[in-house]
């Protein structure tokens, strides 16, 4: 979240801890939304295609060997069934509810068959229609070696989201549910194609 922000405007919750191993993955991850601190590609280096439609959240990732490509998620440039994996840290929170079944679609189609989608993200309620617009969480994340602190805010109304509603959209897109945990307000799916 920008620092020139009105404090005041934001509704912060409580912190919220996410722990992510390293699990041995095959081939190229393709990690959406993968600027800002480049969380995946921290974790996978060269293994990592990180894509952001935004040049300054690239740049501002670590330099980690992953390949950073400014794209739309709505229109990736990749062939069919080429990546093993495909990630989303906290991604689908910042793009449009019109846009989010195309993006779930685009993923689906690039992924090999018996590739797994991994998604982190945020339960956002509605908007109460407060002095407050902008919704903020503020995450501690733990990978093998490093904690990385950070956090992010998107604007509140019109963005509510949940678990259920990613769940429901991956089956209709027709991925398959492998696994899904609630963590507070946070919560992970593995969908697998």
């Amino acid at each position: 979240m920008s620092d020139d922000i009105d404090k005041s405007r934001v509704h912060f919750i409580n912190e919220q801890k996410i722990n992510i191993s390293k699990v041995r993955r095959e081939g190229y991850i393709l990690d959406i939304g993968g600027g800002g601190e480049g969380v995946i590609g921290q974790l996978y280096g060269e293994q990592v295609v990180a894509i952001d439609p935004l040049e300054s959240e690239l740049e501002e990732a670590p330099t980690t060997g992953a390949l950073r490509i400014i794209m739309n998620a709505k229109d990736l440039k990749f062939l069919d069934n080429q990546f093993n994996t495909v990630t989303s840290f906290f991604t689908m929170m910042y793009i449009s509810n019109e846009d989010i079944e195309k993006v779930f679609k685009e993923i689906y189609r690039v992924l090999k068959l018996d590739g797994e989608f991994l998604f982190w993200d945020l339960n956002i309620p509605a908007f109460t229609n407060t002095d407050k617009d902008i919704y903020a969480v503020p995450l501690k994340i733990h990978l093998e070696d490093k904690i990385i602190e950070t956090g992010y805010g998107v604007q509140w109304k019109g963005r509510e989201q949940n678990i259920d509603l990613y769940i429901e959209l991956g089956k209709k897109i027709g991925f398959k549910v492998i696994e899904q945990k609630l963590n507070e307000q946070t919560y992970y799916i593995k969908f697998k194609k």
